[in-house]
Order: C-alpha cells, then structure tokens, then sequence
C-alpha cells in the first residue's frame, strides 16, 4: 500500500528560512550559483534529500530566483536580512515573502482577522488532506510566519514549542491586523477585496500603510 503523501508546504517557517538564507547571501551577495553550491553555503556537502528539502522552503518563500543551476538571491530576500529591523522597507519585503507560498495564502483567507489556534489550524490541514504528522509541521511552520510578519517571533517562540503549547494570547497581533486602537493614517478608504496588512508613522509627518 502505497504511504499517503500530504500537499506541498514550506518545511521551515519563513525565520527558519531567512537564517539559512544568511551564509548564501554572505557567500555570494548577487552573484548567480548552482543547487550545489546553494546547498554548500546551507551546509550540506551535496544536494541531497534534506538539502533540496530546504532549498524548496527558500523558493516557496521567494528567496531564491531562478531555474536549474541558475540560481540568485532574491531582492526581497536581502532587503528582509538587511534593512533595519523597524523599517517600512524590511516590514514590506517580509509581508510580500510570507504569503509566497500557495497554502499561506490559503490559509490566510481561511482566518482572514486573527490567527487560529495551533490545534484549529491543524485540524484545518488535515481537512486538506495533510497527514497529522505533516499538518502539526505546517501549522507551525505558518504560525511562526505570521509571528514574524507581526514582529512577535520571540514572543511566538516562547509560546510555540515542541509540545504543540497553547498559541499566545494575542493571535490578533500575528496576522499583522491593526487593532482600532492602534495608529493608523487616515484619509484613504480600501476597495473592495482590500485589506490593511500594517500601518505606521515614518515621521512626524509622514506615514505609510501596506494594502
């Protein structure tokens, strides 16, 4: 009998991702590589089963570009591991990766609002046809994006652990949904089919928001 094999999904988070993603940008900056030389800098000696593993996490996020053994650094990808870390700049390109993958923007359209539970997402994926085993993967996998997206990973990784612990208390905050409290610009009202993904001041008279 042949073993039931769920659909595709990231195996790292998109953190995971971007931390494997230093040491190839340190290496070769922009210039282009082949697999195995991807999967060196990842630290692996050939592009075996696990490497090629990883490497398809970084390509569904959109870190890496290209086909064959063309590859490159994507820009998105150095302007989320350079720019400051409180900059609109970093905020945008992490927002734009961490729904790359197909199923995290399903998923997002699932729980359009807040994030659900680690064991409602679970029970979700297994709905489309995950093994349990790979559904307990990508919801975390997904939930740990959806921290970053939020700038709460550390908070994220203290909650989140491997004995599949209660997610935080604040699921709200992850998706990246500005609650009515928080600042906001005014003055420009979403279309249909529209959402506010992050708002917030550049200056004292300035401001940006990602629709």
């Amino acid at each position: 009998m042949a073993k039931k094999r769920s659909p595709n999904y990231p195996t790292l988070g998109l953190s995971g991702a971007l931390e494997l993603m230093h040491p190839v940008f340190q290496q070769e900056n922009r210039n282009k590589m082949s697999r195995l030389v991807l999967a060196q800098h990842m630290g692996y000696t050939s592009p075996n089963g696990r490497a090629l593993s990883k490497i398809g996490a970084v390509r569904a996020f959109g870190l890496i570009e290209g086909t064959g053994d063309d590859l490159r650094v994507s820009d998105d990808a150095i302007t989320a591991m350079t720019a400051p870390a409180d900059s609109p700049e970093r905020d945008i390109a992490v927002n734009l990766l961490a729904y790359k993958p197909d199923l995290f923007k399903d998923l997002r359209k699932d729980f359009p609002d807040t994030n659900p539970s680690l064991q409602n997402l679970r029970f979700n994926l297994v709905q489309r046809r995950f093994t349990e085993e790979a559904a307990g993967k990508a919801a975390k996998n997904y939930l740990e994006t959806m921290a970053l997206v939020s700038g709460n990973l550390t908070e994220y990784n203290a909650d989140i652990t491997d004995n599949d612990a209660e997610t935080r208390s604040n699921p709200g905050a992850a998706a990246g949904i500005s609650s009515p409290q928080s600042k906001r610009p005014k003055g420009l009202n979403l279309l249909e089919g529209e959402r506010e993904l992050k708002a917030g001041l550049l200056s004292k008279e300035s401001s940006f928001r990602l629709i």
